[in-house]
């Protein structure tokens, strides 16, 4: 005869209590594995934005440079809005800097001929103008665009966070050749004063 053995409790609360520990542990691991992954992602989204800062200032020093350096060599110029030029009488050249949206290019020219081009980018939407009130100055005007406002921003919605940044640069003027007027005058002068000397000697 088969004796039916009975299941003794204790068994069945240990098996009950281990399935709630398994549990627990799968909570815990999943929630350190979301905040490993949230840190992950702001520590490569800083550094991210580190490196496109960094990429930004070292487009601007090389464009100032640029700029400074032609602005140095040029004996006169001619600006719009979108375009400027630059007379260099020493390398006999000219340079010719166009904006288009987001990008200033660099373009050398050699008798009517282009030798070379560089080309500077910014961000999308940074808007690039030439303003100039005389012949001896020019300004380059850089605006970037608006900056997301962030939630705890105490700004208010209208006010406008785009930033500019302006080159001003000098040129020296032309120089304009002298008319012969005086020497002309005095040699007049002095036909004069020669002609009134020899009446003299003739009376």
């Amino acid at each position: 005869m088969m004796r039916i053995i009975p299941v003794p409790r204790q068994t069945q609360r240990r098996t009950g209590t281990l399935f709630h520990y398994y549990l627990t542990y799968l909570f815990l691991t999943s929630v350190l594995l979301t905040t490993t992954g949230l840190c992950l992602h702001t520590v490569l989204k800083a550094d991210r934005l580190d490196n496109q800062a960094s990429a930004h200032l070292k487009t601007l020093l090389r464009l100032e440079g640029s700029l400074r350096t032609d602005a140095t060599a040029a004996v006169d110029m001619e600006t719009t809005a979108t375009e400027l030029k630059f007379y260099l009488p020493e390398a006999d050249s000219t340079v010719r800097w166009v904006a288009l949206n987001n990008v200033l290019t660099r373009e050398n020219n050699t008798a009517d001929t282009l030798t070379n081009s560089d080309r500077f980018v910014f961000h999308k939407g940074t808007s690039l103008e030439f303003s100039s009130k005389d012949e001896t100055a020019v300004r380059l005007i850089l605006t970037e665009p608006p900056r997301m406002r962030h939630p705890e921003d105490s700004s208010p919605a209208g006010e406008n966070t785009s930033h500019s940044v302006e080159f001003l640069l000098f040129v020296r003027p032309a120089v304009v050749p002298v008319t012969s007027e005086p020497s002309a005058r005095a040699n007049e002068s002095d036909t004069g004063t020669l002609r009134a000397a020899e009446s003299e000697r003739t009376n």
